[in-house]
């Protein structure tokens, strides 16, 4: 499949395994602490996720201008190892019986804010690994993919070792995954060396890059304020809501309950991702604008079938169908991201892409934490099923009206030639 073709090439198929586990043991977190979150603090949950967001906005905002001087290899290397370190620190204070509320999400938080780090540093080395216009789109579609599976495989596994362990044993395995990645990122010495910037720009300079160059490109603006609303209702209605509707409704499936219903869910949610990354990775990109609108609504259809699920299904049913809602949605991810990435790493230069990606982190987190710092004074309203419908008709609504916009086709054919279309060339 043309999705996988760039498991062929040997650097990317390396740097692929090693993320993969890392986005599992990502996942793995995640649920521990949300699900320990949800149990201490109930709605207020919400602002632990805050917390979270807004440690990744804040280092992805002000990161820029140090880390933009720094080699791309060794800062995801570090970052990793730093991210291992952090992820046992909850671990060993379970072992000495010192573990609350706060040793979770201390920790939980930095590891956040790393990825505002991490994440611009290898969309940056993606271009590198990658130069041609159809093994960019792949490798796109393959990193992507990373997320997709391990939110396939993530929850599973969360809920299997739920049964036998601790949540905060999940932490542990992600510790360990973090460990892989940076292995899989230095065996890359060859294949990124390091790299000369220009020690000339200021600190401010830095920090403007993505600024200017996104200023440049006016539909970039938009899509950074879809960005922004879209990620901050889908963390609300995904990732908050759903463990509250499991928790509060004492929701049962299958003969399992707790931790383990919200793996169900979620895994239904992977795998809809995935079967959205085979989908994406394997056509050809004509016309990305309108694959960015398109898969944002079926995304926030899904989240809004699977609310009304919560609402109104029999009990029998509200797990299952709450699982092909998700599952519905989770297939428009991939279908808006993977042309999302690839017009940054194609309209761009190449000094530019981590910055852009930056300025969206800054944009997607900020909306996630909004959004999650809202969302406990709307939940004492509102019921959680309820919350999940509202935020999954916005997404939808939202999404739609990027249709509307008269420049909706000035990309059509932006990858038809290595690196820039000539339509774009200036």
């Amino acid at each position: 499949m043309r999705a996988f073709a760039a498991l062929a090439h040997p650097p990317l198929a390396r740097l692929w395994a090693g993320l993969s586990l890392a986005a599992i043991g990502d996942q793995l977190q995640r649920m521990a602490v949300i699900w320990i979150a949800v149990q201490l603090a109930g709605s207020n949950a919400g602002f632990v996720a805050s917390a979270e967001m807004g440690a990744v906005l804040v280092v992805a905002l002000f990161a820029g201008a140090w880390t933009e001087r720094w080699d791309h290899r060794r800062t995801m290397i570090a970052t990793d190892l730093i991210r291992a370190v952090l992820a046992l620190i909850p671990v060993a204070a379970w072992l000495t019986g010192r573990l609350d509320l706060w040793t979770v999400v201390i920790p939980s938080v930095a590891l956040a804010g790393l990825r505002g780090v991490f994440d611009p540093a290898l969309q940056g080395s993606l271009p590198r690994l990658a130069s041609e216009p159809r093994l960019l789109v792949s490798a796109n579609a393959l990193m992507d993919a990373t997320q997709r599976i391990a939110r396939l495989v993530g929850p599973g596994v969360a809920g299997a070792l739920a049964a036998v362990m601790p949540a905060v044993g999940l932490m542990a395995i992600n510790a360990a995954s973090f460990v892989a990645s940076a292995l899989a990122v230095g065996s890359l010495k060859r294949e990124l060396p390091r790299q000369t910037h220009d020690a000339s720009r200021s600190r401010r300079e830095m920090l403007l890059v993505g600024v200017r160059a996104v200023r440049a490109q006016p539909i970039f603006l938009w899509l950074l304020a879809l960005g922004a609303v879209m990620s901050g209702f889908w963390m609300v209605a995904l990732w908050l809501c759903v463990p509250l509707i499991v928790q509060t409704s004492g929701l049962t499936a299958f003969g399992l309950e707790g931790l383990a219903v919200v793996g169900l869910i979620t895994g239904a949610y992977g795998a809809g991702n995935v079967a959205g990354n085979l989908f994406v990775g394997g056509v050809e990109i004509r016309r990305p604008l309108r694959m960015v609108f398109g898969g944002n609504v079926i995304v926030g259809s899904g989240l809004a079938m699977a609310g009304v699920a919560a609402l109104l299904a029999p009990q029998p049913l509200i797990a299952p169908m709450m699982m092909a809602g998700c599952a519905f949605a989770a297939f428009g991810g991939p279908i808006c991201d993977v042309p999302a990435a690839t017009l940054r790493q194609t309209v761009f230069a190449a000094h530019e892409v981590p910055a852009v990606y930056r300025l969206l982190i800054v944009f997607d987190w900020g909306g996630m934490t909004l959004a999650t710092a809202l969302a406990p004074f709307v939940l004492g309203l509102a019921s959680p099923a309820a919350v999940m419908v509202a935020s999954a008709v916005g997404m939808a609504l939202v999404s739609v009206a990027g249709f509307l916009r008269r420049d909706l086709g000035v990309y059509d054919g932006a990858f038809a030639t290595p690196r820039q279309s000539p339509m774009l060339a200036e």
